[in-house]
């Protein structure tokens, strides 16, 4: 991850948290557009560099409609799926409510997101 986002980590500890990385989605919410199409760009990179993804065995499929998708700038992670825009964004539809209202922003964000705009 690009240390330009590392001020987006959460200072202290959250009881109950899984292991990791801990966002702060209230400092995440004051990115500006480009830079929060750069920072989710950056996260989805984490899984070609770190788990290997592209690489030669290692081509992920959408969960929801089985579709290859072609690099990190068409895959969404949503609660431990992996899938392309679309299906993010219908699966994200049915479960928007279940969100608290900054976490609807984050993944409202993620769903505006456009494969043809990140860079």
């Amino acid at each position: 991850m690009d240390e330009k986002f590392d001020s987006l980590f959460m200072k202290t500890p959250v009881v109950f948290a899984a292991p990791g990385r801990v966002w702060d989605y209230e400092k995440i919410a004051t990115l500006n557009d480009k830079d929060f199409k750069e920072f989710y760009l950056a996260l989805m990179r984490e899984y070609r560099d770190i788990d290997g993804w592209w690489g030669e065995n290692k081509k992920p499929y959408c969960n929801k409609c089985l579709k290859l998708i072609p690099g990190p700038e068409m895959l969404r992670r949503f609660t431990g799926r992996t899938l392309d825009p679309q299906c993010f964004r219908d699966i994200y539809a049915s479960e928007r409510n279940d969100w608290s209202p900054i976490m609807q922003r984050y993944w409202d964000r993620v769903a505006m997101l456009d494969a043809t705009v990140i860079p």
